[in-house]
């Protein structure tokens, strides 16, 4: 295992190698966030596969050139519409280490079939292997969890130390994640903020509802702002239950261009939005997810954190 922090590779040095990546399937912020890196990755001459399931290609697609996909089972995630909870992650906790045994096999099964000679995985557990060098990628070094969930701590703090490295998804002085994404116990590096969006010189003129995170929870983000349903100009994502004078934007790239031009964004307070929102620097209105303690912990810092945007 690499002890030496001069040993981790920043991503500029990164070239020439052939990479197995995946991220988890839990939203699309793990695959929005991972796409700038993935892009620098590619005009550096790496060779990319890309683990994911459909959805995930799909996006993918829209922003990488060359990487080639093949299809990797989900995270078994079984989301209540009520919200996110402790109780849903202790039943599903079983299928969860299943999946990642599976996903252990599916990368030294790859490994060898690509040739593979660094693994990237944001966030997923299992996407390791003992021979390559491998990085976990995450914001989260920490979790923002209470007392009584201490045991998943200390569960994810073990899995992620298989690792050789941590690369951190945020910017080292500016820390927009906290104390989550405080220094870890194996080597590391930070990697800025990561957003495929460039802040723009576009009139800022739309308000925008951003239907992010699992779509399960979509209708209590739509219901907490839905006294500001009749002064939208457009909703990111689509659901039945929206007006249909609304125009619901389903296409990234086009979604990307009405978020370059947008005065006022409207969403769950995920972290890859925090970081989409801090390069445009346009008034973003948030919520947590309820019952998900970092959003809860992300919404309290932004609430804090004097800037561009509250």
């Amino acid at each position: 295992m690499c002890t030496n922090f001069n040993r981790i590779p920043a991503v500029s040095e990164i070239k020439n190698r052939r990479i197995l990546f995946a991220a988890l399937n839990w939203g699309s912020g793990h695959v929005s966030r991972s796409i700038p890196l993935l892009q620098t990755l590619e005009q550096q001459n790496n060779s990319i596969i890309v683990a994911c399931n459909l959805h995930q290609e799909h996006i993918f697609r829209c922003y990488l050139d060359k990487a080639k996909y093949i299809l990797l089972d989900d995270y078994p995630f079984v989301f209540s519409t009520n919200g996110f909870s402790i109780k849903d992650l202790i039943f599903g906790f079983p299928q969860l280490f299943t999946q990642l045994l599976k996903e252990q096999r599916k990368v030294a099964e790859l490994v060898n079939i690509e040739a593979i000679n660094l693994v990237l995985s944001d966030h997923r557990y299992g996407f390791i292997h003992a021979n390559v060098e491998s990085i976990f990628i995450t914001h989260q070094c920490m979790l923002p969890i209470p007392w009584y969930g201490l045991p998943f701590q200390g569960v994810h703090r073990f899995l992620m130390h298989r690792f050789q490295a941590c690369w951190i998804a945020d910017c080292e002085k500016l820390r927009l994640a906290g104390k989550l994404s405080a220094r870890p116990n194996i080597p590391f590096k930070y990697l800025g903020i990561l957003s495929r969006l460039q802040k723009s010189d576009r009139e800022k003129k739309w308000k925008v509802l951003l239907l992010n995170g699992p779509k399960e929870f979509h209708p209590l983000l739509i219901a907490s702002f839905k006294t500001e349903l009749d002064k939208l100009d457009f909703v990111i994502g689509s659901h039945p239950s929206l007006p249909n004078s609304i125009p619901q934007i389903t296409a990234w790239e086009e979604a990307d261009k009405i978020l370059a031009s947008a005065k006022t964004v409207m969403s769950f307070c995920g972290y890859s939005t925090l970081m989409d929102m801090e390069t445009l620097q346009c008034e973003w209105l948030s919520i947590p997810t309820p019952g998900q303690f970092e959003q809860q912990y992300l919404h309290q810092q932004k609430t804090l954190r004097e800037g561009g945007f509250r």
